[in-house]
C-alpha cells in the first residue's frame, strides 16, 4: 500500500525520477551523486535528464513522466555536425582537416580566404566576421551558406579563437558538396540510420540549407547515442562509423588560443581555479576598453579567486553588481573579450567532453567512468522555466562529481593542485 501511494504521489506531481537496477550496484556516495544530477534536472525545470554508464541507463528525470519527443539541441548541433565531417574524411570525400575551403568554393581562391581550412571552421579560427547573436544577422538572411561565403575577414585565418556561428554554417555547404546530399539527408541516410536515431525536422534557411550552428532536434535517448558513439571513439557494435583518429583529434585542443575548445566539442577539466590577473588590465587598455570599465574591473576583482566556472560567474555577478551589464555589453559584446581572459587559470586534466547549447542543452561524455549524460529543455521556455536562471550551468560539473563518487576519476581535493 505504501509503495502504491508513493507511486501515485509521483504521478500527480508529474515528476519522473528513475534509478534502474544498475544504480543499485553503486556505493551510497555514488547514488547520492547520481540523485544530485537528477535533482538538478527537476530544480532547473528540465524536460529530460538521462544518465548512462557503459551504454546502460543509470537514471533519468522526465518532467512530464514520460520521455519527451525530439528537442532542439541548439548549439550542441555543432558537435553532431563535427562527426559528419569526420565520417566524410574517413570516406575520403574530404581529403583532410587541412583541406582548403576554396577546394569546395573556388571563389575563395584569392586573398586571405584561400588560407581558410576545414579545420578552422571547426575550431573557430577562420577569422570571418561574425555577429555574436544569430537572430541579429544569420536568421534574417535567406541563405546562411552564402552569408558565410560573403563575410569579410576580421583577422587573418588561424590567428586566434573567436566563437563563430556564421563560419560554422559553411560546414553544411561543404557536407553537401562532399557527399552529394543536403546535410540533413546525409545524416538521415548515414550516421543516424546506423545509430537508430530518429531526428525531428532540422531547421533550415529560406533556400533549404540546414543550419550547422543549431536546429537539430533529438530525443534524450538519441542524443545519448551520439554521446555513446563519442565514448566508443566512433565505433558502434563493431563498426567504425567515424575514424577513431578523427575522434581523438576532435577531442583535443584546437589550434586556437582556447584550451577548452576541441573541434566543435568542449573540453572540461576535472577542476579549474581562477585567480584575478592584474596584468590583464593592460591587455584591456590595449584592446580599447574604456578606462572607466578597466578601473571598475580592477577594483571589483582585486584578490578574487574562484573554484570552477560556475563559481566564477556567480562571483562576477556578486562583485560587479549593476556593472555586470556593462561588462557583458562592452567587454564581451563590443570587444569580444570573455571573462576568462581576466584570470590566471589552473586546470586539472580533461575529465569530460561536452556538447552544449542555448538554454542548457548538454551531451556530456566522461570516458574514465563510461558515463554519457544528457540534459534537455524545450524552447520557448516551458511552464515555470526561467532562461536566465535555469540553464543548469553546473550539469557537467555534477556529472564529473558522479564519476569521482564512483571512484573513476580523481577529485581536486585528492590531486596535486596548486
Amino acid at each position: 500500500m505504501q509503495h502504491r501511494f508513493a507511486t501515485l504521489v509521483i504521478a500527480v506531481l508529474g515528476i519522473a525520477f528513475a534509478l534502474p537496477a544498475l544504480a543499485a550496484d553503486l556505493t551510497p556516495p555514488a547514488r547520492a551523486a547520481l540523485q544530485r544530477v537528477l535533482d538538478g534536472g527537476r530544480d532547473s525545470h528540465s524536460d529530460a535528464v538521462l544518465v548512462l554508464k557503459d551504454g546502460k541507463e543509470l537514471g533519468h528525470y522526465y518532467s512530464g513522466g514520460t520521455p519527451p519527443g525530439p528537442i532542439e539541441l541548439m548549439s550542441a548541433t555543432k558537435s553532431v555536425v563535427a562527426l559528419g565531417i569526420g565520417q566524410l574524411i574517413g570516406q575520403g570525400r574530404i581529403k583532410s582537416l587541412d583541406q582548403p575551403v576554396a577546394d569546395f568554393y573556388p571563389e575563395w581562391r584569392q586573398g586571405q580566404k584561400r588560407d581558410i581550412t576545414v579545420r578552422m571552421l571547426l575550431d573557430h579560427t577562420s577569422g570571418l566576421q561574425n555577429v555574436a547573436m544569430a537572430p541579429a544577422e544569420i536568421y534574417p538572411a535567406p541563405d546562411a551558406v552564402q552569408l558565410a561565403l560573403a563575410a569579410e575577414l576580421e583577422h587573418a585565418p588561424g590567428e586566434g579563437f573567436a566563437y563563430n556561428n556564421k563560419a560554422t554554417n559553411l560546414l553544411a555547404g561543404i557536407i553537401e558538396k562532399a557527399s552529394g546530399k543536403p546535410m540533413d539527408v546525409f545524416f538521415r541516410d548515414g550516421l543516424f540510420a546506423e545509430l537508430d536515431v530518429a531526428p525531428g525536422p532540422w531547421d533550415k534557411d529560406e533556400v533549404g540549407n540546414p543550419y550547422a550552428m543549431a536546429g537539430l532536434p533529438l530525443t534524450a535517448a538519441d542524443a545519448a547515442r551520439i554521446g555513446q558513439l563519442v565514448l566508443q571513439r566512433g565505433n558502434r557494435q563493431g563498426r567504425q562509423l567515424v575514424p577513431a583518429t578523427y575522434i581523438d583529434t576532435m577531442l583535443s585542443p584546437g589550434q586556437g588560443v582556447d584550451p577548452s575548445s576541441g573541434l566543435l566539442w568542449w573540453l572540461r577539466p576535472a577542476w579549474m581555479h581562477f585567480s584575478f590577473d592584474p596584468g590583464s588590465l593592460a591587455m584591456l587598455r590595449e584592446r580599447g576598453v574604456s578606462e572607466d570599465l578597466v578601473q571598475t574591473l580592477g577594483r571589483a576583482l582585486a584578490g578574487a579567486r574562484f573554484d570552477g566556472p560556475d563559481a566564477l560567474m556567480a562571483g562576477l555577478s556578486e562583485r560587479l553588481g549593476e556593472d555586470v551589464s556593462r561588462v557583458r555589453d562592452e567587454l564581451v559584446g563590443e570587444h569580444r573579450i570573455g571573462p576568462y581572459r581576466l584570470f590566471k587559470i589552473d586546470r586539472g586534466p580533461v575529465a569530460a567532453y561536452e556538447a552544449q547549447g542555448y538554454l542548457g542543452q548538454y551531451i556530456v561524455v566522461v570516458p574514465s567512468a563510461g558515463l554519457v549524460a544528457v540534459r534537455q529543455v524545450e524552447a520557448p521556455a516551458n511552464d515555470g522555466q526561467q532562461p536566465e536562471t535555469d540553464g543548469y550551468g553546473d550539469f557537467t560539473e555534477r556529472v564529473i562529481e558522479l564519476a569521482v563518487a564512483m571512484g573513476d576519476l580523481a577529485s581536486a581535493s585528492t590531486a596535486d593542485v596548486p
